[in-house]
């Protein structure tokens, strides 16, 4: 009796698991990648530069990929980037530059590094937009260059992209998304690098002249 009893509950317990919901698929994840970088022709100015981090919009500051419809803002479900938007961006910002190659060295902001200017970028919006059957990826950001010796604004510019979206798919969305920050940061840099200037050459004291 006690071994039929078992028998049944197994089978009801077995009966039970097969009921249960399959686990959802995991979710895919995306990163920025800027591709061929071609280097600037001539030698590299006498400078560092800093990149700070990007400030950004609540809605972008996540690993979110957005999505906007007019003034209604949402997220792609089963797609994300593998980390946070800002993260991403900055990192993809100091590859460009780096690889550009029109100043002696590129470092991370508050990395504890000695620099004669920072970039400090400030990402709007960076999104998917959606405008009837149309969809869009969009970059729109503004771009201070700091003068750290001198703690004076050198310039201020602005820099959108965008690129068209093949088809509704995170894959898609994610491309061109890495497309517009790849362009907003290789104008960014080329901006910064062209813009910044090394520190004046010192003339020699009278005294060490005397010698």
């Amino acid at each position: 009796m006690r071994t039929s009893l078992a028998l049944v509950a197994a089978v009801c317990l077995s009966g039970c698991v097969s009921l249960l919901p399959k686990p959802p698929p995991a979710g895919a994840i995306y990163t920025l990648r800027a591709g061929a970088v071609e280097a600037m022709a001539g030698e590299p100015k006498a400078v560092v530069l800093a990149v700070g981090e990007p400030v950004a919009p609540r809605s972008i500051a996540g690993a979110d990929i957005v999505w906007r419809q007019g003034a209604e803002i949402a997220f792609m479900e089963g797609a994300a980037w593998d980390g946070a938007a800002p993260d991403l961006l900055q990192n993809l910002l100091i590859d460009v530059m780096d690889r550009r190659n029109g100043v002696r060295a590129v470092v991370r902001g508050g990395a504890g590094v000695r620099a004669d200017a920072e970039v400090r970028w400030n990402v709007m919006t960076f999104e998917v937009v959606e405008n009837g059957a149309t969809l869009e990826a969009t970059i729109a950001t503004t771009a201070q260059l700091i003068d750290l010796r001198t703690r004076t604004v050198l310039a201020d510019e602005r820099f959108n992209a965008t690129a068209p979206i093949s088809s509704r798919s995170g894959r898609a969305a994610a491309a061109a998304l890495e497309r517009v920050a790849t362009e907003a940061a290789l104008l960014t840099a080329d901006w910064a690098i062209q813009t910044v200037q090394p520190a004046p050459v010192q003339p020699p004291s009278a005294a060490s002249t005397r010698r």
